[in-house]
């Protein structure tokens, strides 16, 4: 999640190099054809199918009932300061331009974090994953500022060669017009997703999501994803890993939407999952005495 210019050259030709077959039929480009064909008015977000909370799907149909979710509180803190701080160094660059050095640009971004610190739950934790963010970019700055000719356009892209919450329209396929993905990396192509809690199966289909929405967006082949499970404590430790957009995973993504869509548009309520999940924010609401989920 934290690419520099090596970084991607690397997986870039890790991804060249690596075998894949993906049948054409599904590709997003062929939103117009089963099984991507999405016939309802009903569209959803990626995270409404692949949180990994409810394997029942029934997260999707509250949330598209009207019921409001519990807010839990801090959830979004390092995914609001990873964004902030990856544009924070791209926007100083373009302000400071010849002047920027990875020492100024390490002490301006401390005082933009005073900033972002005022929007997060745990200070100290979101310090941590800003420093580890401007640690990385300032070293990038200095490693590259005194290449001959470059524009401030020139030294952002190789600094910061890849983009954060990027916005895709999926309303090609059944999805909505303003998802985002955590990461896109252009040159690769590559989209990544951030994970801060436990591995989930769900979260890879989430890059199934994602890619299908790019690949019927602009045409272009999108056959890998970067999942990166992301831990913040004295330090930030990552473990991440390359996840190929295979025919079973988009398979199984569409298979998600296609179930989630029809409870939503005939009123079926999916029930209650086997066992609910202690991080899910419908967990109050599903087990109230009220609720009309069936357990199993």
């Amino acid at each position: 999640m934290f690419f520099t210019l090596s970084d991607v050259t690397l997986l870039a030709k890790r991804v060249k190099l690596t075998p894949r077959a993906i049948s054409e039929e599904l590709r997003g480009w062929h939103w117009n054809e089963p099984p991507l064909l999405h016939s309802s008015s009903t569209y959803l977000g990626v995270s409404d199918l692949t949180n990994g909370y409810c394997e029942t799907g029934r997260f999707a149909y509250l949330k598209h009932k009207g019921v409001k979710p519990e807010a839990i509180k801090g959830a979004n803190d390092l995914h609001y300061v990873y964004a902030e701080a990856v544009q924070g160094v791209k926007r100083l660059i373009y302000e400071e331009g010849d002047r920027v050095t990875g020492g100024r640009l390490q002490t301006l971004m401390t005082d933009e974090f005073y900033r972002v610190v005022r929007n997060v739950v745990d200070p100290e934790r979101a310090k941590v994953m800003w420093d580890h963010v401007v640690n990385i970019y300032t070293a990038e700055v200095d490693k590259y500022r005194s290449r001959l000719f470059l524009t401030r356009d020139s030294l952002v892209s190789l600094v910061v060669p890849f983009h954060v919450e990027y916005p895709i329209d999926g309303s090609l396929v059944g999805l909505q017009n303003n998802i985002r993905a955590d990461a896109f990396v252009p040159m690769v192509p590559l989209v990544a997703e951030m994970k801060t809690g436990r591995p989930r199966r769900a979260h890879e289909l989430a890059l199934a999501g994602y890619s299908l929405a790019l690949e019927s967006q602009f045409e272009v082949p999108i056959d890998f994803g970067y999942l990166c499970y992301v831990t913040v404590d004295k330090g930030v430790f990552t473990t991440c890993r390359l996840v190929q957009v295979s025919d079973p995973l988009r398979n199984e993504f569409l298979e998600t939407r296609d179930r989630a869509v029809e409870a939503i548009d005939n009123d079926l309520d999916p029930g209650m999952p086997k066992r609910c999940d202690d991080s899910c924010p419908f967990l109050n609401h599903c087990n109230s005495p009220g609720s009309t989920g069936a357990k199993g």
